[in-house]
């Protein structure tokens, strides 16, 4: 009796320890995070997996396939739970068939040492449950049919029935598509090893794809609904097990373009309609898009797209539209000459993208089909933009109802994209560009995307070097480049913020200014037309644009311009006189004047050069009667002012057909400029520098009538007049180095004039000019770099007039002391 009593008390201590423990652990599982959980699950799960699997393996390595067979058994029950996420449970799968390899190699070693599979296939039948039951039967039976033993139909068809026995979602899906991976190699097919008929494999795949497809819709209703958005998610993570029924089926040999659209597609498509299940009809259409071949979607199309009008309201079909259309259209580019003339596929998605506009499809979703379209269209047939410009024109009726005439969020991509697609498809906007409905979709856009696709336009235009030949073209591309071309009245605000970029600004104003070069008219009259209308729209591109665009337009004028009066020497009668387009030119930059006066004070001096070379020396006067003009009114600057008179006495020192009366008036007025500047040293070079506008040997003075031969224009008293006031001004600059270098630099100038033989600079000049030089270089302090700099010069100028006197051929210089 004490023993007895002793053992009952042993029990229900047991008994309390195993409570207390069970509490314990049930606390902590309260504790853990759900994803906490889900990894202690896991980890509980594989270190069974790894015992029972050593117990198999050991098992199997002595030949005890009872044990083996039961420790194997007791690995797939792992299978059963149902506490793993998807994910989990993939992971716990894919290392449980991992070890199921080694049960399959030794299944294939006792069929090789002479066991019948047929006793092995009814043996593992004996496994208490049925998860670890059909994934045993699966297992022989791929060893089963690997050993011909029986037909691969009857043991494929035997199989997917069995797995009928499993109908938890979730294991029914695992086993299912465990089923597919063992027997992936042993389908029947033409010139297969396991049977020729594909009809067999069909046959199998479709049944095993209905099952798992219904089992995957179930998951959706499981459950509360609260955990609804928590189902999805695992349904997505779990599509790619259904889907792989496809990806066998796309891989049979015997499945060609007639068979596929006889028996294969309508039972896939029939699975996807009847199904009535958003999730899985948008995933499973999409499948059938990308593991199926090109050939047999365009052998398929019409009743593809039926069926997509059959599919649930929930289902984008945008997303299934677009990738069908994308895809064929990237096979009609690589092989162009593969689609059946008797199949209209542009037709075809027009009529069903119409019918889809009359769904309650969102704005930008339904922009989004017309892009994929487009690209459908340009891939299809490159040449035939009418194709596009239908689409566009349908576009455009559909934006038209726009509220406020201006897109935005998704939509605005979408119309942009509708934009740059058939420009970078094609690579020649000017064609985009003509077709009547594509212009007009830009003004849905707001500024910045205006601007976007007018920069792409016009990149593309430049590198393409595609040229504007007619005033429509011209009119056509830079109204649509208006956001480059022009400031944006309606939208002052967002103008001022996208060109606040000064350095993104200049480089789009200067590809629109390189544009310039590619206008180009079949003739002189076409050029200057394409020119005048180029500036209509250039003339009210504001002061920040115009400084970019309109010197190149002036500068291509003036090239037309020489052009034209080239035929005219050469006896051609041009339609259009090189005068007119220099009159062009002079307004042009009139125009430019007010807002940028030292860039066009320079180019009318450009503008009189090219004028003077052409023998115009009337309009050259005009040129530069204007810059001085301009000079006078704007320029106020006094480095400028230095600046632009030097330029300006440049300039008059190359007008060679200038009337010498007209020349002298410029020459006058230019040196009365540079003895009004500011600065004396400024004063003092600009008239020495004027002094050479007296002694220009490219003037020229006619014959007179009493026969006194032609001479050039040199006046050497006026020069020694400049060269007196420059030393006059000189000697009153306060700083010394400065006043002594000014010397230095007029002794330059007596000693140039001298070896020219003007007879108005004698040695007294020379040596009065010298002695001053020395004088001051006496009492100039040492001054560092400025100082050392006037003294070589100094020096080398005395070299100079040291060489002159050692030529026994000149003996003017001897007289100079030095």
């Amino acid at each position: 009796d004490a023993q007895l009593g002793r053992r009952a008390l042993g029990r229900t201590a047991r008994r309390v320890l195993l409570i207390a423990a069970g509490h314990a652990v049930e606390k902590m599982a309260e504790s853990l995070s759900p994803e906490e959980q889900q990894d202690r699950w896991l980890e509980e799960g594989k270190a069974v997996v790894k015992q029972q699997s050593f117990l198999m393996k050991r098992a199997l390595d002595n030949s005890n396939l009872r044990d083996g067979l039961k420790y194997g058994s007791n690995m797939l029950c792992e299978l059963r739970t149902g506490l793993l996420s998807p994910k989990n449970f993939y992971e716990l799968y894919i290392m449980i068939a991992d070890e199921m390899r080694h049960l399959e190699s030794y299944f294939f070693d006792e069929f090789k040492r002479g066991r019948r599979m047929v006793e092995l296939y009814e043996l593992v039948q004996h496994a208490g449950n049925i998860v670890p039951r059909l994934f045993l039967l699966i297992t022989v039976g791929s060893v089963y049919v690997r050993s011909k033993e029986a037909p691969a139909r009857d043991i494929l068809k035997d199989l997917v029935e069995m797995c009928r026995g499993v109908q938890h979602p979730m294991r029914g899906l695992f086993l299912r598509n465990y089923l597919l991976q063992c027997t992936r190699d042993k389908l029947p097919d033409v010139g297969g090893e396991f049977g020729n008929e594909v009809g067999d494999s069909v046959d199998y795949l479709m049944h095993n794809f209905s099952e798992m497809n219904k089992l995957w819709v179930r998951m959706q209703h499981q459950g509360p609904v609260r955990d609804r958005e928590r189902r999805e998610k695992e349904r997505l993570d779990l599509r790619i097990l259904v889907g792989m029924n496809l990806v066998r089926l796309s891989n049979l040999e015997g499945v060609d373009a007639e068979m596929y659209k006889a028996s294969v597609l309508p039972r896939i498509l029939e699975q996807v309609v009847s199904c009535k299940d958003q999730i899985a009809q948008q995933y499973l259409m999409e499948c059938i898009i990308q593991v199926f071949p090109d050939e047999f979607h365009l052998r398929t199309l019409t009743e593809l797209l039926t069926a997509c009008g059959e599919l649930q309201s929930g289902v984008d079909l945008k997303t299934i539209l677009i990738a069908l259309m994308n895809r064929l259209a990237a096979f009609a580019k690589a092989e162009p000459g593969s689609i059946p003339s008797d199949v209209d596929m542009l037709a075809i998605f027009q009529e069903n993208v119409a019918k889809i506009s009359s769904a309650n499809l969102p704005l930008a979703g339904l922009l989004d089909l017309q892009v994929a379209l487009v690209n459908f269209a340009l891939g299809l047939a490159p040449d035939k933009l009418d194709y596009v410009d239908s689409i566009l024109a349908s576009c455009a009726s559909t934006l038209a109802s726009v509220e406020g005439g201006r897109v935005e969020g998704p939509a605005k991509h979408a119309v942009v994209s509708l934009l740059k697609t058939p420009v970078l498809s094609n690579g020649n906007p000017l064609a985009i560009l003509a077709l009547p409905n594509y212009s007009p979709l830009i003004a849905y856009l707001p500024l910045e995307s205006r601007k976007e696709v007018a920069v792409l336009i016009a990149r593309i235009l430049r590198q393409s070097g595609t040229e504007v030949t007619t005033v429509e073209e011209t009119d056509t591309l830079l109204s649509f480049l208006q956001p480059l071309v022009m400031d944006a009245a309606e939208d002052a605000a967002a103008q001022q913020e996208l060109d606040d970029d000064e350095e993104e600004f200049d480089q789009e104003q200067g590809m629109v200014a390189a544009l310039m070069h590619q206008l180009k008219g079949p003739d002189a009259a076409s050029q200057f037309a394409i020119y005048v209308a180029a500036r209509k729209h250039f003339g009210q591109g504001g002061a920040k644009r115009i400084k970019h665009t309109l010197p190149a337009l002036a500068f291509r004028a003036l090239d037309l311009a020489t052009r034209i009066k080239r035929e005219e020497t050469e006896g051609t009668a041009p339609v259009v006189p090189a005068k007119k387009v220099f009159g062009f030119c002079l307004e042009t930059l009139k125009g430019l004047a007010s807002s940028e006066p030292c860039l066009a004070l320079k180019l009318f001096l450009q503008g009189a050069q090219a004028a003077n070379n052409c023998g115009e020396d009337k309009i050259a006067y005009e040129f530069v009667s204007q810059a001085f003009v301009l000079y006078e009114e704007e320029v106020s600057d006094s480095k400028v002012q230095l600046e632009l008179v030097i330029q300006s006495a440049g300039t008059l020192c190359r007008l060679s057909n200038l009337d010498p009366e007209d020349y002298d008036t410029l020459i006058t007025n230019t040196t009365k400029h540079a003895a009004r500047l500011l600065k004396k040293p400024d004063q003092c070079r600009a008239v020495y520098v004027c002094s050479h506008l007296f002694w220009n040997d490219s003037v020229t003075y006619a014959p007179d009538e009493e026969g006194e031969e032609a001479r050039t224009f040199r006046d050497g008293k006026r020069v020694l007049d400049c060269l007196q006031r420059s030393l006059k001004i000189a000697d009153v600059c306060m700083q010394a180095s400065s006043n002594v270098h000014l010397f230095v630099e007029i002794l330059n100038r007596y000693l140039f004039y001298f070896e020219a033989n003007n007879d108005k600079v004698t040695v007294k000049y020379l040596q009065g000019l010298v002695d001053l030089v020395k004088e001051h270089l006496a009492t100039l302090q040492d001054g560092g770099d400025e100082s050392a700099a006037v003294k070589a010069h100094f020096d080398q100028t005395l070299k100079h007039v040291q060489a002159k006197q050692a030529d026994a051929s000149d003996d003017r210089f001897e007289a100079l002391t030095l």
